[in-house]
């Protein structure tokens, strides 16, 4: 279960990074119109890299979490972990997703569109930040000593 979730919370990082580095440029350089119609078609692909990495991360860090003895290093690191996942999902549902709803509704001016992917653009570095977080965290954690986890 540790490297399970160790691996998901560490690949998750890499879909939050390559979203930021590959993607984002790409948005701004194609335009207003291909943007629109890129991700209309295919940013729901994104979800399939998003989901199978951090459900495995938040379902282990979850359970890792509960098992681990109260008070304990490894329960601090894998509570760190399961709060890095969950700012990284609070983001997503306050910011991103009503953002990509308005980008799928095809209603937007060119305007609109730029000042949007501005700020989903804007409150995608906590989302790397805070996965970033959960993957060093998990990294901590599996890293940990015997002596270190009695």
């Amino acid at each position: 279960m540790k490297f399970i979730t160790l691996f998901g919370s560490s690949a998750f990082f890499g879909v939050m990074l390559s979203i930021g580095t590959g993607l984002v440029p790409f948005f701004y350089l194609a335009g207003p119109d291909a943007f629109e119609a890129w991700f209309a078609d295919y940013f729901v692909f994104f979800l399939i890299g998003v989901l199978s990495t951090s459900l495995p991360a938040f379902i282990g860090s979850t359970l890792l979490m509960r098992r681990s003895a109260k008070g304990s290093l490894e329960r601090k690191l894998w509570r760190n972990t399961l709060l890095g996942l969950i700012s990284v999902y609070a983001i997503t549902s306050a910011i991103h997703l009503p953002l990509n709803i308005s980008f799928w509704s095809f209603a937007l001016t060119d305007e609109q569109i730029i000042t949007n992917l501005g700020w989903w653009t804007l409150a995608h570095i906590p989302r790397i930040l805070g996965a970033a977080f959960a993957g060093y965290q998990a990294f901590k954690a599996v890293s940990l000593t015997k002596e270190q986890l009695a």
